[in-house]
């Protein structure tokens, strides 16, 4: 009897060491997928990013030949914030479809503009700059505000603008979901499927 409790404990034992190594392992194995995972976004990310400056500048290139069409947007069907937002927008477009849009502010209001780049239908890159207006096809680095997209994840905001920022994390947030949805009702708006 005392036998077969020792060969029932010893495999009770067995059981429960073989149980915590396969639990260690399966961790150190989930630790490894996360951190792989982590490292290989970072890297798209970087990629993607290189990625939207080529297309940006691939864009700005040409631009000189691109179809230019003006929309007015007070007598558009734009949203009302975009209407009291925004005068006008310049849609730029090749054989690919819409390239670039860019925002103008009424008159006397405001120097500020915002332009969206696109690939494929989707936005890619955002500027803001306070100085737009003025500096009109003259804005590369100028001060201002850039996002790089990918789908609709923000992936890197680099703000050269000089404006002080109270919570960097929640402009990012607001910046990401406002953006994306903007430059989506332009697409729409401007023609775009």
């Amino acid at each position: 009897m005392i036998t077969k409790i020792r060969v029932a404990a010893l495999l009770l034992i067995s059981f429960v060491i073989f149980a915590a190594c396969n639990d260690n392992a399966s961790q150190s194995t989930n630790t490894q997928t996360s951190v792989s995972t982590v490292n290989d976004s970072a890297a798209d990310y970087s990629q993607q990013i290189a990625a939207n400056e080529k297309m940006k500048a691939a864009i700005e290139a040409a631009a000189s030949g691109y179809a230019k069409q003006e929309i007015d947007l007070k007598k558009s069907a734009a949203n009302e914030s975009i209407k009291q937002e925004w005068a006008k927008m310049d849609v730029y477009s090749d054989s690919a479809g819409i390239r670039k849009i860019k925002l103008y502010p009424y008159q006397g209001i405001s120097q500020r503009s915002e332009e969206f780049y696109y690939n494929n239908g989707k936005m890619f890159f955002a500027f803001i700059s306070d100085s737009g207006l003025s500096n009109e096809n003259k804005d590369e680095n100028l001060p201002g505000k850039e996002f790089h997209f990918m789908g609709e994840k923000l992936l890197k905001y680099d703000d050269k603008s000089g404006d002080k920022e109270n919570n960097a994390a929640e402009e990012k947030k607001m910046y990401e979901l406002r953006l994306a949805l903007e430059a989506e009702e332009l697409y729409t708006l401007a023609g775009g499927k």
